[in-house]
């Protein structure tokens, strides 16, 4: 039977707008997790994670809370990467698209450790393929694929633990450009 952890992370800080740090809960009272044990899944909910509240603050050098996003991202490796190492499938409950990041971040490392190639299909109504540059809104939940790519300046890209996007560089054909906010990094990230 495969087993599934479910990851709440309650933030909107990645966006202007309020209500996607209802997700979690919403999905829950929806019945999500007997929807998975009826698919045979063995399902631990392990709650929410408790990062920093969204500070609504216009953007600052191109990024709307920036530290914040960083901090959630961070959170989210953690769990998500500790989940993947007892061999459990973790479910993010999300929370903005900024959190995927983390969460992306986690299983290319996981994967790199394995020897698996890491592939990512996106479906969204949006590419949030953003860049500082482009987005005068500054919201990070726009830009997460952009930062997982290696696109936009090395502040979106801190949000990603430099071992993740280490382990995405080598575990698929994508080049990452990241910083480290947390962990060493072993080189300079550079688009190649």
């Amino acid at each position: 039977m495969l087993r599934a952890s479910l990851i709440g992370a309650p933030t909107d800080v990645g966006a202007a707008d309020r209500g996607a740090s209802m997700g979690p809960e919403a999905l829950r009272v929806a019945g999500l997790i007997d929807a998975l044990r009826a698919r045979e899944l063995e399902v631990v909910d392990l709650g929410n994670l408790s990062g920093p509240g969204n500070p609504w603050q216009p953007p600052r050098g191109g990024y709307r809370h920036l530290p914040e996003v960083v901090r959630w991202n961070e959170l989210v490796y953690e769990r998500v990467y500790g989940e993947l190492r007892q061999e459990r499938l973790p479910v993010l409950l999300g929370g903005d698209h900024c959190l995927s990041i983390g969460s992306i971040g986690a299983v290319a490392r996981y994967c790199l450790e394995q020897g698996r190639k890491l592939r990512v299909l996106w479906l969204d109504a949006h590419a949030d393929f953003n860049t500082s540059e482009l987005s005068p809104s500054g919201n990070v939940h726009g830009m997460p694929v952009a930062c997982l790519c290696g696109c936009g300046r090395s502040a979106c890209a801190a949000s990603m633990p430099a071992r993740s996007a280490s382990c995405m560089s080598r575990a698929s054909t994508c080049s990452i450009c990241a910083t480290s906010m947390r962990w060493a990094c072993a080189r300079p990230w550079s688009r190649h």
